[in-house]
């Protein structure tokens, strides 16, 4: 019984400290009786026009991830996803970018790279366990629709309807 106390009040800090470090720009206040900090660390999202470094924090129902400022500091533009309604799908390795998944929601799909294959299988293990055990509580099914996933124009050779269609100077996307 004091070892959970302990815990919970080792997590009640932990997870102050990431509120902390999102400030006022941190939308919702990620501490919530039950929620438990799984794990956290730095992941390469695909963005718009090039691959950027966010700061993810995965805790037990939601995944987070934000803007780093300052490293292990300070972070803005903080996104909260349930993991209820995420899906996950393994990205073959493609020239530089390497060690891939994609994170698939109804409300945004997006892929993110880890720095190591030990790196990436630890966080989709984590996150998928995650995700069984908030189904299985929740005696939810598994989300079957989910967003697009962006591609960077400069990924896109070909048009993505006909995949016949090659981009040149003449030829605009």
């Amino acid at each position: 019984m004091v070892d959970r106390l302990v815990n919970s009040e080792v997590n009640a800090r932990r997870i102050a400290a990431v509120d902390a470090c999102f400030g006022s720009s941190g939308r919702q206040p990620l501490y919530q009786p039950g929620r438990v900090l799984v794990g956290e660390g730095v992941l390469v999202k695909m963005c718009r026009k090039k691959p950027k470094p966010r700061q993810f924090f995965l805790f037990n129902d939601v995944l987070v991830y934000g803007t780093i400022l300052i490293s292990k500091k300070r972070y803005n533009t903080q996104h909260v996803i349930g993991l209820e309604e995420v899906n996950l799908e393994n990205l073959e390795d493609d020239g530089e970018m390497k060690n891939g998944w994609l994170v698939k929601t109804p409300a945004k799909s997006f892929a993110v790279y880890a720095a190591t294959s030990t790196e990436k299988k630890e966080w989709m293990l984590h996150i998928q366990r995650c995700i069984q055990d908030l189904l299985a509580k929740s005696g939810k099914s598994p989300a079957t629709q989910h967003a697009a996933v962006w591609i960077p124009d400069s990924e896109a050779q070909k048009c993505m309807v006909c995949r016949k269609t090659t981009f040149t100077l003449v030829q605009r996307r």
